[in-house]
């Protein structure tokens, strides 16, 4: 088998080796002119000699793929050619770059920043294999530029979204009543006359005195239980004797009594008391009306007709059929109470007729309530 001897590598000129910034970056290494960073320039070849010709090693010129040929043409098999072994050269692994540490600044303290690995800062610990070169000259030790390391990157932990407080329900604070309506309606529906008259004179004077209380009076019971006591049947009811009739006519007429037949002059009959209440349910219906009115007005600015008064309808009624003359006048002074511009016609109308009542005492009541009204 032929020897043919290996063909030498000519030389290389090699350039003054240029300082660069080293690159570790192991996919911009260039693997045809190594440099990793070693500041040393590739070797270049000078054209003025003569490259090599033969390849380093010889192997069969074989088809990768045997199929048919042409008969013409035969596969032609050239002899092995084996290179005599070269003088081992010594591989010289280039120095490691020193670098100098560079100062980590602290990362704020506002929340936990991810751990970032250190990567590798020299040749060995990126365990790269760098192909051995000819003639390797004395690394030349470079300092890299202290620039400031970047600071860790701050990562914001997302805050767990707080449940929503629900709103705090406050119950609405119970308003106690400032009067008893019920005690009130109760006295009123009792059948003892003298309870019914204190009742009457205790709603008026809280009416007087104290209007902003008196309207929580103001409902349909109470109008229901005065209409009650105005429209009693009185009839049945045991009324004064002829002894207490004589002894009152004698002190209406300034005679001298005695203080018994005074005591017995004084006692009230059950048919007198109701005839009583039903007075004073009168003026009591119309201090109700006359504030039930009133706050219409100052709620709605609107005026309550007459005839649309809780009870008024009753009152009128009173005037005019009651035989008592005593409750027809108290009607008459209950409607002038609640005079008002708007009921100004209808007032007019019913107490020109009361004029001409043949009670004397009534006919003078109802007169006095019309010249009352014309100066309105």
């Amino acid at each position: 088998m032929n020897q043919v001897p290996c063909v030498p590598i000519a030389p290389m000129m090699v350039q003054q080796p240029v300082p660069q910034q080293p690159n570790y970056n192991a996919v911009k290494i260039d693997i045809h002119n190594p440099t990793v960073g070693t500041g040393i320039a590739a070797p270049q070849y000078n054209p003025q000699y003569a490259q090599p010709t033969m390849p380093y090693y010889e192997y069969p010129q074989q088809q990768v793929y045997n199929y048919p040929q042409a008969p013409a043409q035969q596969p032609v098999y050239y002899p092995p050619v084996i290179c005599q072994p070269c003088p081992q050269q010594p591989v010289v692994q280039p120095a490691p770059v020193a670098v100098e540490p560079q100062p980590v600044q602290p990362a704020p303290v506002v929340v936990p920043a991810p751990v970032v690995e250190q990567q590798p800062t020299t040749i060995q610990q990126q365990n790269i294999n760098v192909p051995s070169v000819a003639t390797v000259p004395p690394a030349v030790e470079t300092t890299q530029e202290q620039t400031p390391a970047a600071p860790a990157p701050v990562v914001s932990t997302p805050e767990t979204p707080k449940a929503e407080a629900k709103p705090e329900i406050v119950p609405a604070e119970t308003i106690a009543p400032q009067v008893d309506l019920n005690s009130f309606i109760a006295k009123l529906t009792n059948p003892d006359f003298d309870v019914q008259a204190s009742a009457m004179e205790e709603i008026a004077n809280v009416i007087k005195q104290s209007p902003e209380k008196a309207t929580e009076l103001v409902d349909t019971k109470v109008f229901d239980a005065l209409t009650n006591i105005m429209n009693f049947d009185s009839s049945k009811l045991e009324g004064p004797t002829a002894e207490q009739s004589a002894i009152r006519e004698k002190i209406m007429a300034g005679q001298e009594v005695s203080e018994a037949d005074k005591e017995l002059a004084n006692k009230i009959a059950p048919k007198e008391q109701a005839e009583r209440n039903k007075s004073y349910a009168l003026f009591t219906t119309a201090m109700m009306q006359k504030l039930y009115g009133d706050e219409v007005q100052r709620l709605s600015n609107q005026t309550v007709p007459l005839t649309e008064l809780p009870g008024a309808i009753t009152v009128v009624d009173h005037l005019k059929d009651n035989p008592n003359p005593m409750v027809r006048a108290s009607a008459i002074e209950a409607l002038s109470y609640i005079q008002n511009p708007a009921y100004k016609k209808d007032l007019t109308t019913v107490f020109s007729i009361a004029q001409n009542d043949s009670d004397p005492g009534v006919s003078e009541t109802a007169k006095a309530a019309l010249e009352k009204l014309n100066q309105v």
